[in-house]
């Protein structure tokens, strides 16, 4: 490194579902958008968890303790900041306990957080009416019932947008344009990380911003990978105090990179 080249900041992006099929498109995606100071991995969990999506309560039990195992890996890689690309914001709490001074974001958190700056009142356009429980709670938990004056449905599920994109972006323009008109919204959150680069569509058409979460989170992570410089890491008092700091446990985790993550990918 030449004597006044900024140090390069380490972010490591998980998928939790077991599908490598979705790191490449993912890459792709990122690239275009990461910042040239910035070293950006992608993990998923191994292979025999739910295979693209969480949007069962079930499901996400089956992956939580391998995410977990994920985080505590990144933070003995010596990765900044970590993100879980799941709006769900799955095992968020559970994944700082672990995290060291790594700075551990979720998609959600991090979208409300864009919206809160841009707007005073947001909508969040989630797939079905399954999710809705799942994100208010989040949404309440963080503090921001203020912000969201709606939660829209466009009646899709993560297999649609995965799979069936023109449908699922008209469904996703007709309840933005719906949150708009009815619930006067002043930006639009994505409800899913697998709405990749419909919001450029979204928001030429609406005319006001249009939040895509994993964007979001990537935005989020390198700029708080940056204040660690400031001392702002991952605190570990009360509620957040780690296992090891009562008793070495740590062992319990030391797993990950053998049984709990699946496929890795740099990008470029």
């Amino acid at each position: 490194m030449r004597k006044n080249e900024p140090k390069k900041i380490k972010v490591c992006y998980i998928d939790p579902v077991s599908s490598a099929e979705l790191l490449p498109d993912l890459a792709a995606y990122f690239s275009t958008f990461k910042s040239d100071d910035c070293h950006l991995e992608l993990i998923n969990l191994r292979a025999g968890l739910p295979w693209d999506n969480l949007e069962y309560h079930s499901f996400e039990a089956l992956v939580s303790a391998d995410l977990v195992k994920a985080v505590y890996w990144a933070s003995a890689q010596g990765f900044d900041a970590v993100i879980i690309g799941c709006f769900y914001d799955l095992c968020l709490h559970e994944c700082r306990e672990v995290a060291g001074d790594m700075i551990v974001i979720a998609p959600c958190q991090a979208s409300l957080q864009v919206a809160s700056n841009i707007s005073n009142r947001t909508s969040i356009i989630i797939g079905q009416n399954k999710w809705r429980h799942k994100i208010e709670s989040n949404v309440r938990h963080y503090g921001q019932h203020h912000l969201v004056g709606s939660l829209v449905s466009c009646h899709k599920s993560v297999n649609n947008y995965l799979n069936d994109k023109e449908s699922s972006l008209k469904a996703l323009l007709d309840a933005s344009k719906y949150a708009v008109e009815n619930d006067y919204a002043e930006s639009i959150i994505l409800g899913c990380s697998a709405n990749l680069g419909m919001h450029k569509t979204l928001q030429n058409t609406l005319g006001i911003a249009v939040i895509d979460p994993a964007l979001a989170a990537l935005s989020l992570a390198q700029s708080m990978a940056r204040t660690k410089s400031l001392g702002w890491g991952t605190s570990h008092k009360t509620s957040l105090e780690a296992p090891w700091q009562q008793e070495p446990d740590a062992m319990k985790y030391f797993s990950a990179a053998r049984d709990s993550i699946g496929e890795r990918l740099v990008v470029e």
